[in-house]
């Protein structure tokens, strides 16, 4: 199929737009300094995360990554309360349909389960478990955990490893932001142009 240039000059903007709407949202910790501990809220792309354990103030720390899947910075335990064995809440400003996320637990010999469960207003959704396991050159066994189920709003993050650290938080979001409406409207609009000028030529 051979496409006019002026088809392609619109389909462009319609493509790099739907991709927008499509973008999910990740939190990653790299723009926190160094030593932030929990409790404490990251925005990225509108949306907020409230990071909190039990042992607040300073359950969880930002430090910098000693692994291969978790980059930059991560968040993990003990952090400055010197509490182990903690789980890590994560409380979200919009509800969400599903998260991805890497994981590290502070296991020497066999991996230990890792689990995230969801919440709705505190109310159980849903959960999922996993084991991480020894890369070549690193000390700790790591992982990447999902969920997908719905709507949620809340993370309960746990794991049976005395300590553990999670980084590359991604979400997405259980419906679209007026936002993402628009840009969905605009992406129907552009790819919708060609074809109303070939009806309109055809019927002239």
């Amino acid at each position: 199929m051979i496409f006019k240039k002026q088809s392609v000059r619109l389909l462009l903007p319609a493509v790099l737009l739907c991709a927008a709407a499509n973008a999910s949202t990740i939190f990653n910790f790299d723009g926190d300094n160094l030593g932030t501990s929990t409790t404490f809220t990251d925005t990225v792309n509108g949306l907020s995360a409230t990071f909190s354990s039990s042992a607040d103030p300073g359950g969880f720390v930002v430090y910098p990554t000693m692994f291969e899947t978790l980059t930059g910075n991560v968040l993990g335990d003990p952090g400055p309360a010197f509490m182990d064995n903690l789980s890590l809440d994560v409380s979200f400003s919009q509800d969400l349909a599903a998260v991805t996320l890497d994981f590290a637990t502070s296991d020497f010999t066999t991996p230990s389960p890792f689990t995230i469960t969801a919440f709705e207003n505190s109310v159980y959704v849903g959960a999922a478990t996993s084991s991480g396991e020894f890369l070549p050159g690193f000390e700790f066994p790591e992982g990447e955990i999902s969920f997908a189920g719905g709507p949620f709003n809340q993370l309960v993050i746990s794991s049976t490893a005395m300590d553990f650290a999670v980084d590359n938080i991604n979400v997405a979001t259980a419906a679209p932001e007026p936002g993402t409406f628009a840009l969905f409207g605009a992406c129907l609009i552009l790819t919708g142009i060609p074809a109303i000028r070939r009806r309109k030529a055809a019927r002239g």
